[in-house]
């Protein structure tokens, strides 16, 4: 089983010139802005899903928007703008994740 590597250090660069902060990233997640909203990997290539946090003001997810999908593009990221996702902290300090779409 061939897998590729996640261009993490590239989505950091992009995130930061465009003035975000990368608060944590764990396995395909990457989690900006104080969990304002995510990336996620997708499995092959350099290509990652946008879900804004279900509380995140709409008006600025669509600024968001517009300013990362190309200024990703221009770096070789390809990224997809999926929907919204809601994050509940349970025991133990872990996290439930539910994704929801456009």
């Amino acid at each position: 089983m061939e897998t590729s590597l996640r261009p993490l250090g590239t989505v950091i660069q992009l995130l930061e010139e465009l003035g975000h902060e990368v608060t944590y990233a764990y396995e395909d997640l990457v989690f900006v802005n104080h969990n304002g909203f995510l990336l996620q990997f997708e499995n092959t290539g350099p290509t990652l899903n946008l879900f804004f946090n279900r509380n995140f003001p709409k008006k600025e997810a669509d600024s968001i928007e517009q300013s990362i999908i190309p200024a990703a593009d221009r770096l070789g990221l390809a990224i997809n703008k999926k929907g919204r996702y809601n994050l509940t902290e349970q025991e133990n300090e872990n996290v439930q994740i539910e994704f929801f779409d456009n």
